[in-house]
């Protein structure tokens, strides 16, 4: 599986309340930093609790989405991506996006 549709997974199951991991967090480029981004969020959402999370709690949260975001722009951006991978990111980054609704709503 491609990381790109690791992450699109991810982003599904963190709207499910799961809470995922990402493997390819352990590379040394920007792809390794999304990960660990993701793994971040991911854990930040799984210590919110059944109580829901605080205006501070999803602050911080979308402060890490706003970052995996951006990377995620600039990678689509590049031109380094092929028609499959330009698709894949697309859904990704609306995943993404429904997350960043939910905690704002928070």
């Amino acid at each position: 599986m491609s990381w790109m549709a690791e992450l699109r997974q991810g982003f599904n199951r963190l709207q499910s309340g799961r809470h995922p991991r990402v493997d390819f967090a352990d590379r040394t480029d920007t792809v390794g930093e999304i990960g660990r981004e993701f793994n971040a969020l991911a854990a930040g959402l799984e210590q919110t609790g059944a109580n829901g999370l605080t205006r501070e709690q999803a602050h911080r949260l979308r402060n890490r989405l706003a970052g995996i975001l951006a990377a995620l722009h600039v990678l689509k951006e590049s031109g380094a991506l092929t028609a499959n991978e330009q698709a894949t990111l697309s859904q990704t980054l609306a995943e993404a996006r429904q997350l960043d609704t939910r905690l704002r709503a928070s």
